[in-house]
């Protein structure tokens, strides 16, 4: 059992397949990354509370979490997929970055894992955008977005 979260740790629980949905609209991106684990840092216990986020072009960001997750893609724990007709490539934890997933986790937080990723993957760009802004609106402010 893990007492202490890793940084590590909440890339690869959003990307798990563990927590995804049979549907899944719009993928697992670089943003939806961004804002997912902002969403899980802002909701879930304290010991979640990892990255430094700032208010930057599309909401919420953070150079610590970026950094992270290129690192957890260089150590074949986070696997680029491509998507058919996006901009970006979506994320997967990989089986080795599965392994390396020791988290003892309560129902309650396995079922806000899998709301979260639910929600940052049925939302387009703009209504991600919108809803997130509404319920942190102290990101917004350095914001690109003027829909």
């Amino acid at each position: 059992m893990l007492v202490v979260m890793r940084p590590s740790d909440l890339p690869l629980l959003l990307a798990s397949e563990t927590f995804a949905s049979d549907d899944e609209p719009q993928p697992l991106d670089r943003l939806r990354m961004q804002k997912g684990v902002f969403l899980l840092e802002m909701g879930g216990p304290g010991l979640w509370r990892l990255f430094d986020f700032e208010p930057y072009n599309w909401g919420p960001y953070s150079r610590g979490l970026a950094s992270t997750v290129n690192k957890l893609v260089e150590d074949d724990m986070l696997a680029k997929v491509s998507v058919p007709r996006a901009r970006y490539h979506a994320y997967r934890t990989t089986a080795h970055g599965e392994g390396a997933i020791t988290v003892d986790l309560s129902s309650a937080e396995e079922d806000f894992i899998r709301r979260v990723r639910a929600f940052v993957t049925s939302r387009s760009f703009a209504q991600l955008l919108r809803d997130v802004y509404a319920a942190h609106p102290e990101y917004a402010t350095r914001s690109l977005f003027g829909g």
